[in-house]
């Protein structure tokens, strides 16, 4: 007898201990899950950008649980909506931030679907067992896209001095105007080559050609490739000068794409002369000056000049000073509309080695100051305090807000209906003191006012 009770005050502790083990490890003796934590949870997109043929990814992380105490069930999914897989992974998840900041040990569920076309999709909740109890995680509302794989390049064609859609009916345009317009080209990867067909007894000139080999040119929304001037020089009927662009789709292939066909009705261009009534020999004395003697005409900077200078101050913000051709190219086109030369741009290359100098001279002054180098040091500290001041200041200019100004007047008050003020001429720079709402604040030399934000092209 005393043999059993010694045995059983032996084992019993060891069983106990068995048995609390088990317990914990069984899901059914584990501690359900919060009902309003789960109800905060959201299957997450993995990806930025959901496309249309292809496996795309959503997940959620649960804490407090193991992959093996879920159950999950799809239900019915939207039309053009199916489901490809699933999978339950054990990870680390964070929260709390800063000094809260821990890591707890949980589920991530990722879920597969895939979608034939665009649109906004809203999928219904995914239900979840979790340890016996029922549950259910929904979905944020998705949008969904072309996938570029399968879309060719597209190209349309904008005017910059006439009111005309590339989709319109046939535009107007009398014989020897300029008509400006741009070529424009979407989804596609880069741009290899664009060529034309000039019609004869007309000019056509290229004004300015994009760069599209950049890594990043691929785009949903239309990109300007090039900016054309076209002059017709007879009457009748046109169309205007066939433009074929080779253009990288994003799947790799090569397409010839030709711009869409627009027509031109081209009227003869009327010259009016006052002459002066044959009555009287003093007719001269009585003939009211025509419009043209009272305001003397001047040149303008047209849209395509505005973007040559905003190109060229952005290249020359962004390359050293006086080692490039940027300057002498835009002070070409400011002295050619009659703009006011706006100096020098400040250099961020330049902002760089000069911020490199000061903190080298700052270095060696410290270092000269410890092994007690008066004199040498006095020199590098001179040199420092010139080199900082400089900087400040040179620091200052760079980074004020600056723009250029597409054309208009300034007003007093930011309001459409507000007398209007000084008129500034298109392709000014101007300095942007602040904004509110869609209106800019500028001076332009001594002069200040309310602006459009819309007529500010920011120099960055």
């Amino acid at each position: 007898m005393e043999k059993y009770a010694e045995r059983f005050r032996t084992d019993f502790p060891r069983l106990l201990i068995f048995v609390l083990l088990v317990a914990y490890a069984f899901p059914v003796f584990a501690k359900p899950v919060s009902w309003n934590y789960l109800w905060s949870l959201r299957f997450k997109q993995s990806q930025e950008t959901l496309f249309t043929e292809t496996d795309n990814s959503f997940y959620v992380e649960i804490e407090g649980v193991t992959p093996d105490s879920i159950q999950l069930a799809v239900n019915s999914l939207p039309h053009n909506v199916s489901f490809v897989s699933s999978k339950k992974e054990t990870v680390m998840i964070k929260s709390g931030n800063g000094q809260n900041e821990k890591y707890s040990a949980g589920t991530r569920i990722t879920i597969w679907m895939k979608f034939l076309k665009t649109g906004f999709y809203k999928i219904s909740p995914i239900d979840l067992v979790i340890n016996g109890s029922f549950y259910q995680i929904p979905f944020n509302p998705v949008e969904v896209f072309e996938n570029p794989k399968f879309i060719n390049p597209q190209v349309s064609v904008s005017f910059n001095n006439l009111n005309i859609s590339s989709k319109g009916k046939t535009a107007e345009a009398y014989e020897g105007q300029h008509i400006v317009f741009t070529v424009n080209v979407k989804y596609a990867n880069s741009v290899k080559n664009v060529s034309w067909n000039i019609p004869e007894d007309s000019v056509f000139k290229k004004l300015r050609e994009f760069n599209s080999s950049d890594e990043d040119f691929f785009s949903t929304e239309f990109k300007p490739i090039a900016v054309f001037d076209w002059q017709p020089l007879k009457s009748g009927n046109w169309n205007l000068p066939e433009i074929f662009v080779t253009a990288v789709s994003y799947n790799g292939t090569i397409n010839d794409i030709k711009c869409p066909p627009i027509s031109f009705k081209v009227h003869e261009k009327k010259s009016v002369v006052n002459e002066p009534k044959q009555e009287s020999p003093f007719a001269y004395a009585f003939i009211e000056s025509s419009s043209y003697d009272k305001n003397v005409s001047r040149p303008e900077a047209k849209n395509y000049d505005i973007l040559n200078l905003i190109e060229l101050h952005k290249k020359e913000r962004h390359s050293i000073p006086f080692f490039n051709s940027a300057f002498k190219e835009r002070r070409q086109i400011e002295l050619s509309v009659g703009l006011s030369p706006s100096g020098v741009e400040p250099s961020v290359v330049f902002f760089t080695i000069m911020f490199c100098a000061v903190f080298i001279l700052l270095a060696v002054s410290v270092l000269l100051f410890i092994f007690k180098r008066k004199k040498t040091c006095a020199i590098f500290v001179s040199m420092f305090v010139t080199f900082a001041v400089f900087l400040s200041i040179y620091g200052y200019h760079l980074f004020t807000s600056r723009g250029i100004y597409a054309g208009g007047t300034m007003s007093p008050i930011p309001e459409k209906t507000a007398p209007t003020g000084v008129t500034i001429q298109a392709g000014s720079v101007v300095s942007i003191i602040r904004t509110a709402g869609g209106w800019m604040y500028i001076r332009h030399n001594d002069t200040y006012g309310w602006v459009s934000a819309e007529n500010v092209y920011i120099i960055k």
